[in-house]
């Protein structure tokens, strides 16, 4: 159910640090989450799923602690030629994006730019709605974005049941985690 922001203010905020407490116990660095999906992203090209055909940029982020690792994923991409951008947080929380490579700032726009978009999460629920950390950056950065988002998770973070929702939630298409890719829409 979609609610108001305050009414679930709360709920969200308990639900994050049970989460935040449940990824401390995954292992730091593991990067299979990404593995599997450079590979379903390959089978999705060869389909020509969609809006990826071919995929020439991605966004992506850093990941750092106990998060799926992002950087085997990106400097595999990077290898191929396709052009990563990766976020860089504003004082207001907002996102902007810069060229991996080049360094080139394309501002909050640049996500625009993007085929597919992977996006940081603690938890994503069965409809795609998704849980990161708290500062609404990504839901407003999605917003601006066509492509397909996805987010990396280990196996046994999704969440079973519905995760607290408000109206500035922005869902997910999908969710890769070292085992399976499961697709939202």
């Amino acid at each position: 159910m979609i609610t108001p922001y305050a009414d679930h203010m709360e709920e969200k905020s308990q639900t994050r640090r049970v989460l935040r407490n449940l990824r401390k116990l995954a292992p730091e660095g593991d990067e299979r989450a990404g593995s599997h999906l450079l590979e379903e992203l390959e089978k999705l090209e060869r389909e020509g799923f969609g809006h990826i055909k071919p995929i020439n940029v991605i966004a992506s982020y850093t990941s750092y602690g106990n998060e799926p690792s992002t950087q085997g994923f990106n400097s595999t991409l990077l290898g191929r030629g396709v052009q990563i951008l990766l976020p860089h947080l504003l004082e207001d929380n907002s996102l902007e994006w810069i060229d991996s490579k080049s360094g080139e700032n394309l501002g909050i726009v640049g996500i625009s730019l993007a085929q597919v978009v992977v996006v940081p999460a603690l938890s994503v629920d069965a409809s795609g709605i998704r849980i990161g950390q708290g500062g609404g950056s990504y839901d407003r950065a999605l917003k601006l974005n066509s492509g397909w988002k996805v987010c990396l998770l280990h196996d046994g973070e999704i969440f079973e049941g519905d995760l607290p929702q408000e109206i500035h939630d922005q869902k997910v298409d999908a969710v890769a985690t070292p085992t399976k890719l499961i697709r939202f829409s």
